[in-house]
C-alpha cells in the first residue's frame, strides 16, 4: 500500500515538476494546453429499505487528473483515486485498533500514469506507453468488444468500470484510417463485486445431488505464469469513417476477465453434508469485433458485436471421498458465440433525454447457449436551465428464456433526482430496486433494495 501512495505521489508531482523540466517551452506551454490539473471528490452512502434499516455501501473518493503538453508532440497523463475501503468493521481484534489501516481503511488506485509521444519516428506515427485505458466500442458502457481492460465490478451499479493495463499503443494514420497495435504483458482479472452482488457475477458450484448439503466452499485461483507466452495480451483495430459513421473492426488475443471452475473436490462433512473446493482459471480466447457510430434522421445510433473462439474448458469433479470416482463435463465450450449491443439516443422537446439499448450476452455470461437478452433505458429530463435532472426511468431487464418470461426475468432500476445548486456540483438522491426470479443471476440480490445519496464536486 505505502508503495502504491509513493508511485502515485510521484507521478502526479512529476507533473507538477514539467515547467521545470521544459524551461525553454515555457511560454508556448499556455497556448498548447500546458499543464491542466483538476479532479473531484465524491460521496457515496446508501441504505437499506429494510424494517431494520443498515448501511449497505460507503465510498468517499478523491480523484485527481494532472495533464501536461510541455510541446505538440509529448504528453503525459494520471489519474489516481484515493478512497475509502470499507468501514470499521474489519476490526476483529484489540489489535486492530492499533492499526490506522483497519480502523479507518483507505484505499489508493492508479487508473493511468502514461506518457504519448505524436510523431513518433514519422509524423503519421503515434507512441503510448504506461498503464491506460484502451476502450473499445461505440455502444453506451455495456461493450461488447470493450476487453482490453479487465473490469472493476467493486460496484455492481457504475456498468462499465474498468481497470488501467500497463502496455504499449502504437498508432499509424493513413488514408483517413487509423491503425492500433498493443500489447499487455501482465494478465489483470476482473475486480469481484462483494456481499449479495457476487453470486451475480462469479461462478457457483452445486453438488448435483439432491438433498445434499454444502457446508462449506473454499476455492484457489490459478493466474497465468509471468512468461510472455502465457500473460500476453495483444490487439490490433482500425477505424475510420464512412458516410458520416464512424467504423471500426478488431481482432484481440486475450483472457477471460472472470474466472471459470474447471476443478472441484467434494468430501462428505456429515450424513447430508459435503465440502466443495474448487480452483478457478481464467482461459484463453480469441476476440473479433466490429462496431458502427452515427446519426440517422437525427437519432443518435450505434451497433456493436463481438465474435468469440473462447479455449475449451473442461469441469474434472473429483467425487472419490463419494465413492464415485472422477467425472469429467465441458464447463466452456469451444464453440463461437457471439455477443452484441444496439441501440440510440434522442433529445426531445422540453429537454427529455432517451437512450435505449439492446444488449444480447453480458459480462459474465460466455459459452454458446447461455447468453440472455437485455434491455438498457434511461429516461432524463432536464428543468430550471439544467439545475434539476429527473431521471424516473432507468432500468436494465434481463429475459433468460422467452418461452416462459415470468419465471425467467430480472429488473434493475435505479430512479433519482438530481440537483446542480452551483456549477461542477452534484446532488443526487435515488432508489436501488430489484426484483429477479430464481433462474436468474440476480437471484440472490432480488430484494435487497436500498436508497441512496450522491454528491460530487469537481475542480
Amino acid at each position: 500500500m505505502k508503495a502504491k501512495i509513493l508511485t502515485a505521489l510521484f507521478v502526479l508531482s512529476v507533473l507538477g515538476m514539467c515547467p521545470a523540466l521544459w524551461p525553454d517551452q515555457q511560454p508556448d506551454m499556455a497556448a498548447r494546453g500546458g499543464i491542466t490539473m483538476g479532479g473531484a471528490a465524491s460521496t457515496d452512502d446508501r441504505v437499506s429499505t429494510e424494517t431494520n434499516p443498515q448501511l449497505t455501501y460507503q465510498e468517499y473518493r478523491l480523484e485527481i487528473t494532472g495533464d501536461a503538453k510541455p510541446s505538440d508532440k509529448p504528453r503525459l497523463y494520471a489519474e489516481a483515486w484515493l478512497r475509502s475501503a470499507g468501514t470499521s468493521s474489519n476490526v476483529t481484534s484489540a489489535a486492530d485498533l492499533f492499526t490506522l489501516g483497519r480502523v479507518a481503511p483507505v484505499a489508493l488506485d492508479l487508473l493511468e500514469a502514461w506518457f504519448e509521444l505524436k510523431g513518433f519516428i514519422f509524423d503519421n506515427v503515434d507512441l503510448k506507453i504506461g498503464r491506460q485505458r484502451v476502450a473499445w466500442g461505440t455502444a453506451d458502457r455495456l461493450n461488447p468488444t470493450d476487453n482490453v481492460n479487465a473490469y472493476d465490478l467493486t460496484d455492481i451499479w457504475d456498468f462499465g468500470r474498468h481497470l488501467g493495463s500497463d502496455g504499449v499503443q502504437l498508432s499509424v494514420y493513413a488514408g483517413g484510417l487509423q491503425l492500433t497495435g498493443l500489447a499487455i504483458p501482465v494478465f489483470t482479472p476482473a475486480v469481484l463485486p462483494q456481499g449479495a452482488a457476487a453470486s451475480a457475477l462469479t461462478s457457483t458450484s452445486s453438488t448435483g445431488f439432491p438433498g445434499m448439503t454444502v457446508s462449506g466452499v473454499t476455492t484457489s485461483v490459478v493466474l497465468p505464469s509471468s512468461s510472455l507466452a502465457d500473460s500476453l495480451s495483444a490487439g490490433l483495430k482500425v477505424s475510420g469513417n464512412l458516410l458520416g459513421y464512424d467504423l471500426s473492426v478488431s481482432y484481440l488475443y486475450g483472457r477471460q476477465g472472470l474466472p471459470i471452475v474447471d476443478k472441484t473436490v467434494v468430501t462428505p462433512t456429515g450424513a447430508s453434508s459435503v465440502a466443495v473446493a474448487s480452483e478457478l482459471i481464467y482461459p484463453r480466447e480469441h476476440i473479433f469485433g466490429a462496431d458502427l457510430a452515427g446519426s440517422l434522421w437525427g437519432v443518435g445510433v450505434w451497433a456493436e458485436a463481438a465474435l468469440f473462439l473462447p479455449e475449451k474448458v473442461t469441469l474434472t469433479a473429483d467425487l472419490s471421498a463419494l465413492t464415485m470416482g472422477v467425472q469429467q463435463s465441458v464447463a466452456l465450450d469451444s464453440a463461437p458465440f457471439v455477443k452484441y449491443a444496439i441501440g440510440g439516443d434522442y433529445t426531445f422537446p422540453a429537454n427529455i433525454y432517451i437512450n435505449a439499448q439492446y444488449l444480447h450476452g453480458f459480462v459474465q455470461e460466455a459459452g454458446q447457449g447461455n447468453l440472455k437478452d437485455y434491455f438498457v433505458v434511461n429516461v432524463d429530463w432536464r428543468l430550471l436551465e439544467d439545475r434539476i435532472k429527473l431521471t424516473p426511468i432507468n432500468v436494465v431487464v434481463e429475459v433468460s428464456n422467452w418461452n416462459d418470461v415470468s419465471n425467467n426475468h430480472a429488473i434493475l432500476a435505479a430512479p433519482s433526482i438530481t440537483l446542480h445548486p452551483v456549477d461542477n456540483a452534484e446532488l443526487v438522491i435515488g432508489v436501488h430496486w430489484i426484483q429477479a426470479t430464481s433462474s436468474t443471476a440476480y437471484a440472490g440480490m432480488s430484494g435487497k433494495n436500498e436508497v441512496f445519496a450522491h454528491a460530487r464536486y469537481s475542480f
